[in-house]
């Protein structure tokens, strides 16, 4: 196959470099640019074109006139699409405070520990009755869990009065970014509403099929609920079968995830094959192949498949897949053969033009990248071995299609989640045998289930299949060693390592050692980049004073290893390994000891007790106004003095009497109300010091 018979691909390229353009420049170029950008690039390459000479290729100037074009309609699609473009939108108001608003829930409720959220889509703002205007834009809102808001459904209009707000930055180094996540969903802004602040005055005021299909999205989570009696099982179901991931827990969660599986919890490709394999066979039943026939199965088929991509939510990865089998079947419907890879490009390339902001979706990347390496990779790695045993040939199969997947995608997955799952070999076997068994015994419990007997049984069945399923996952995530944590890589090296495999395939084609060259140049720089980074590692130090809601968290971190100090109730909770286990992947840190801030401590580079440390020069004291303290004789030499756990603190000069210091720090296990005062004083007295709360966490290379 030559690069000419990829149509699709060629247009997509310099599209989708027109969004990255965008993502990268922002509007900076209008629309009178690009108008005239256009006029000028059709004058040049027509000017060209009419040259009379061996020089100039026809075909290659207007080409290149297509290829700037393409780069433009990428930019310009982008632009229209953001909706911080729009004059009207949240993101244009001078100053967000606190003002009543008219909105529309755009997406259905859900629940929360504490709250009830979902996403709003704006429509006016007033600061009184007279002064009311127009203004657009979608926030995620978050009510105050009552009975009222629990009542609240997709469509439902309401006014409310509260202060939106942007998303903060993460105030740990290499956190979670929150803002950039809802970035790419055309999100900007939050807002917390409390109890009384709020009032439906409309209801069904959203689109009407999106209405329609989440009502019936719930009707059908209860049929399953009714069959399916234990949490996981219906958590899992809910996911598999409807795409409702957000009743998994974070112990299925990390089960699937550590193992490899947790693609089977995202409706994706496999579910979409699955259904048009079943689809398919009940049709062909039918001796009848005549062209009523082909066009009545067609309309069939497509009506089916996009009512399920969209009641399982619409996803990134459900929309290549509906849209590439869209191709497929239309293309068997008329008699033509399709190329899959053109399939593929011109799915990406519709996909995109209708939303640009999907080239950032994570599953959209994976999907695409797992879908280009199985179609590539998956006949070659098959052909390595021939095995003529049945049993063996469909494990076989299933193997080199885990693996063909898992290389295609593995920068990305180590890039995103940090970590390899070493045995996804494993899983992706059961869960492609189970799974398919899971999504038919689904969809014909919904089909069913008013069948008394019948219903029972398949509620039955389809409860014991998801049973054994989790069972094997659990099982296979408790095998030693089943998931390889801490690795990182920066932007240009997802990029390198995907110029590496890709060169190496092109070198194993072309069977030519010039080939060879590109992919071995690679792997020696980011080899050498590897050694620098390696030296640095051992050779640092840092005191690392977090952010962590409520609590006190520091780290002293010493080469690849670190000392972590912080309060009982959070060691070996999800609490501080949110606030910093991404920071210490970030600086190579594969050792990390936990102790309590009572604890002692002491080795040849650091010294620790009575909550006073000292890591190789720097030293560190932590106030919390216990008596012990005001009994020092001799004011403390303290680089560093830690405010913690909301002391009486009257006023910062009780601190000078017991140690001389540099600066003060601030956490947030101190109330709000203290900490402004605190400020304040500081402020009059020329203090130096830091709020984490404010500012993000306290690092220093010492």
């Amino acid at each position: 196959m030559t690069w000419q018979q990829l149509p699709s691909l060629r247009l997509l390229i310099p599209f989708l470099s027109g969004i990255i353009i965008y993502n990268s420049l922002g509007g900076l170029m209008r629309y009178p640019f690009h108008l005239t950008a256009q006029v000028l690039f059709f004058l040049i390459v027509f000017a060209l074109s009419k040259k009379k000479s061996p020089d100039f290729s026809f075909i290659r100037i207007w080409g290149l006139w297509l290829t700037l074009t393409l780069i433009q309609l990428g930019y310009l699609v982008s632009f229209s699409h953001d909706m911080q473009n729009d004059p009207q939108h949240l993101e244009q108001s001078e100053g967000l405070k606190k003002n009543t608003y008219i909105a529309t829930l755009v997406s259905p409720a859900k629940m929360t520990k504490k709250s009830m959220s979902a996403t709003l889509e704006i429509h006016s703002v007033s600061d009184s009755i007279i002064n009311q205007r127009r203004v657009s834009g979608k926030i995620i809102s978050y009510f105050q869990l009552d009975t009222f808001a629990t009542k609240l459904e997709y469509g439902d209009q309401i006014i409310f009065n509260a202060q939106i707000n942007k998303f903060d930055l993460p105030l740990n180094p290499e956190a979670f970014d929150v803002g950039k996540f809802y970035s790419s969903k055309n999100i900007y802004h939050q807002v917390y509403i409390p109890s009384g602040n709020w009032e439906k005055i409309r209801e069904s005021q959203g689109n009407f099929l999106y209405e329609l299909i989440y009502k019936f999205r719930q009707h059908l989570l209860k049929v399953l609920k009714q069959h399916l009696f234990t949490p996981n099982e219906y958590a899992v179901a809910s996911a598999l079968i409807l795409g409702s991931k957000d009743k998994l827990s974070s112990e299925i969660r990390n089960a699937y995830a550590e193992t490899g599986a947790m693609h089977v919890l995202a409706v994706s490709g496999l579910h979409i094959g699955i259904l048009m394999f079943m689809l398919n066979f009940i049709l062909g039943l039918k001796s009848n192949s005549g062209k009523w026939w082909k066009k009545i199965k067609l309309i069939i088929l497509l009506s089916i498949l996009w009512s399920f991509a969209l009641l399982t939510g619409a996803s990134a990865s459900v929309l290549r897949a509906a849209t590439m089998f869209s191709f497929i079947i239309i293309g068997q419907a008329v008699d033509r053969k399709t190329n899959i890879y053109n399939s593929l490009g011109a799915s990406a390339f519709i996909l995109l033009l209708i939303n640009p902001l999907l080239l950032y979706d994570i599953g959209f990347q994976l999907s695409y990248v797992a879908l280009g390496g199985i179609i590539y990779l998956h006949p070659k790695i098959y052909k390595l071995w021939y095995i003529e045993n049945k049993i063996g040939h469909w494990i076989w199969s299933g193997v080199a299609l885990s693996v063909s997947a898992q290389i295609a995608v593995l920068p990305l997955g180590l890039y995103y989640f940090n970590q390899f799952p070493v045995f996804f070999w494993l899983s992706g076997v059961v869960v492609t045998a189970v799974a398919g068994i899971i999504l038919g015994l689904g969809l014909f419990l919904l089909l069913f289930n008013g069948i008394p007997v019948l219903g029972t049984l398949l509620g039955y069945l389809l409860y014991a299949s998801i049973w054994f399923m989790n069972s094997l996952i659990f099982m296979i995530q408790k095998l030693p060693g089943a998931v390889w944590e801490g690795f990182w890589l920066e932007p240009w090296q997802v990029f390198s390592w995907y110029f590496v495999l890709i060169s190496s395939l092109v070198f194993l084609r072309k069977r030519k050692l010039k080939w060879a060259y590109l992919p071995l140049m690679t792997i020696i720089l980011l080899f050498c980049h590897r050694v620098y980074l390696n030296y640095y590692q051992q050779n640092q130090s840092y005191l690392c004073i977090y952010h962590c809601r409520k609590n006190t968290l520091f780290s002293c971190i010493y080469g690849k290893k670190a000392i972590t100090f912080a309060n009982a109730d959070i060691i070996d909770s999800p609490q501080l390994s949110y606030s910093q286990q991404r920071h210490l992947w970030s600086l190579g840190v594969s050792e990390n000891r936990v102790y309590n801030l009572e604890d002692s401590v002491s080795n040849r580079t650091l010294s620790y007790k009575d909550m006073k440390g000292q890591i190789k020069g720097k030293r560190i004291f932590l106030y919390t106004g216990d008596d012990v303290y005001k009994k020092a004789y001799i004011p403390l030499e303290i680089d560093y003095v830690l405010i913690m756990g909301n002391p009486k603190l009257k006023s910062i000069k009780q601190i000078s009497e017991l140690c001389n210091y540099k600066k003060i720090i601030f956490d947030h296990s101190n109330s709000l109300w203290k900490r402004k005062k605190w400020k304040e004083e500081c402020g009059a007295l020329g203090i130096d010091f830091i709020d984490i709360t404010k500012e993000g966490a306290f690092i220093t290379d010492i």
